[in-house]
């Protein structure tokens, strides 16, 4: 209803009489033109044109529909800077987390730039919880999925002799953290 443009139902109810259902009237009488509306006691005039009777008669219904036009244009521009507003908070949240992420993965790759974040043969790894970070594993080798570790419960214990045992590669990086490099044993010098 606000959208569209404001237009009242003017109808001839006779010669120089014109009705607008109960809402309003306008017609021509001694002296020039009458015009009553609804919400008003008696009759209003004289007016010298038909259109200024008419203009009065519409003028509380014009404001009405101007009045719910304001209020829909209102409600959409609220409801855009909501829009605008929730948008930037969440930019602003990924961007923390952005920043959070890349502080984690300095920590984890131990300074390393992101090209160059990748899990290779000779890296030592230590566990990244404090109160395990004696356990350590020395990367023997990198397959598709797997990394083929050595693992030591200290750094006293020698690489040498040990076991070797399996490892998710993306599993490396979420439980330990780089912490250097070391020979591998077996391996001919180069």
């Amino acid at each position: 209803m606000a959208k569209a443009p404001f237009v009242a139902q003017w109808v001839q109810a006779g010669a120089d009489i014109f009705q607008w259902g109960r809402k309003a009237a306008y017609w021509k009488g001694k002296k020039g033109w009458w015009a009553s509306r609804q919400d008003v006691e008696g009759i209003k005039g004289p007016f010298r044109t038909p259109g200024a009777a008419q203009k009065w008669a519409e003028e509380p219904f014009r404001e009405q529909h101007r009045q719910a036009r304001q209020k829909l244009q209102d409600e959409a521009q609220q409801a855009l800077e909501g829009r605008k507003a929730k948008r930037a908070a969440q930019q602003a949240r990924e961007a923390e987390l952005a920043r959070e992420r890349e502080a984690r993965d300095l920590l984890t790759w131990k300074g390393l730039p992101a090209e160059a974040r990748k899990v290779e043969p000779g890296q030592v790894w230590a566990m990244r919880d404090p109160r395990f970070e004696q356990h350590q594993i020395l990367v023997v080798e990198v397959k598709k999925t797997i990394a083929v570790v050595l693992a030591r419960d200290a750094r006293s214990t020698p690489w040498k002799g040990l076991a070797r045992e399996p490892r998710t590669l993306t599993h490396l990086p979420r439980l330990y953290r780089l912490a250097g490099t070391a020979k591998v044993p077996g391996l001919p010098k180069t």
